[in-house]
């Protein structure tokens, strides 16, 4: 089977790539125009088109001789010089773009894979409170920002055209993806009081004081940003992240590819479970050797996404867990930045 991947230069796309040439595909990679595959994915692609999905010829000729394509391709924050609104733009039409084409060829193309994100529920609470947890694909959607608008609105888009074209689609939506180093950056002292600043300016937040109390002063003042942090809530619980190894997502992606199940089906690609704070300090900070900081704050983050339903129906089986992905990262030895660090 001929495969489309498009994004295929992007961290989950040639992650995409290596699993489906491993698994005997034929894979047709689609990047931007400029970006390049390494030389090991070039080498084993069975062709490789430059374009931008914004353009809907693009599309088209990309998925004009294959039977399945694995959409990856997006923006999860503005380029240099860009605006909100190109950013916003780029997401949905390269979306619709993809999608319609598909649609003129449904007969053809035995499956559409969307991957989404949960941001459409969205399940991390510095945002907005969640329902419940963990939360499950029967959340309320409930998306914050540019960027989860356009996710949730290209879910509509691929809903919509598999309705009137029978395209027989799948949705993915992974949670906190990480790659390289990444995963070391989410259980510091910095990202707590990222975390807990962005809290306090959303009152919906789970992490919301009315009192207009600024937790992340307080830890600031009493620890070094690159401490890991083990914190709890008031009554002991620690605080829980389940952030996904882009390999599982990649995985997470093929399962929907390839079950019959997944047919009109959206699926939460996460860890195998939720990680406590303390749990992920403590391992960390053994093969680093970083100081782990302990404290107790009067509010819980919970960041996870239940990932029963892919396990049930398409037979997804995350493989790294903590323990994995850390070790993963000191052998890469890449680095790269948090962006909720980053946020003001």
């Amino acid at each position: 089977m001929r495969v489309l991947v498009t994004g295929a230069s992007g961290q989950l796309g040639r992650h995409v790539v290596a699993q489906l040439l491993e698994r005997g595909y034929a894979v047709k990679a689609l990047i931007m125009p400029g970006e390049k595959l390494s030389d090991e994915l070039k080498s084993e692609c069975y062709e490789i088109v430059e374009g931008n999905l914004i353009e809907p010829e693009v599309a088209e000729n990309a998925v004009k001789d294959v039977e399945a394509v694995i959409h990856t391709a997006n923006l999860v924050s503005p380029l240099p010089g860009m605006s909100d609104c190109q950013f916003f733009a780029n997401n949905v039409l390269s979306t619709y773009n993809i999608a319609r084409a598909c649609g003129k060829r449904a007969e053809k193309i035995k499956r559409l894979v969307h991957v989404s994100s949960s941001a459409v529920y969205p399940n991390d609470s510095h945002i907005i409170a969640t329902c419940y947890n963990p939360v499950d694909e029967l959340h309320p959607k409930r998306p914050v920002g540019t960027y989860a608008i356009s996710k949730l609105i290209g879910e509509e888009i691929v809903t919509s055209v598999g309705r009137e074209t029978k395209l027989r689609f799948s949705i993915v939506r992974p949670s906190g993806i990480c790659s390289g180093d990444a995963i070391l950056h989410r259980w510091s002292v910095k990202f707590v009081c990222a975390i807990l600043r962005i809290g306090q300016q959303h009152p919906e937040s789970a992490l919301f004081m009315p009192n207009g109390r600024e937790l992340w002063r307080e830890l600031e003042s009493e620890a070094p940003n690159d401490a890991l942090c083990a914190i709890y809530d008031s009554e002991g619980r620690p605080w829980l992240q389940q952030p996904v190894d882009v390999r599982d997502v990649a995985h997470g992606c093929i399962c929907a590819l390839e079950s019959d199940a997944a047919i009109g089906e959206a699926f939460n690609i996460s860890a195998p479970r939720a990680i406590p704070f303390d749990e992920a300090a403590r391992i960390i900070s053994e093969v680093t050797g970083k100081m782990v900081v302990k404290r107790r704050v009067p509010v819980r983050w919970v960041f996870d996404l239940d990932n029963t339903k892919a396990k049930a129906m398409i037979g997804y089986r995350p493989k790294f867990d903590i323990e994995q992905m850390v070790k993963s990262a000191i052998e890469s030895g890449s680095q790269s930045s948090c962006p909720i660090c980053d946020q003001t």
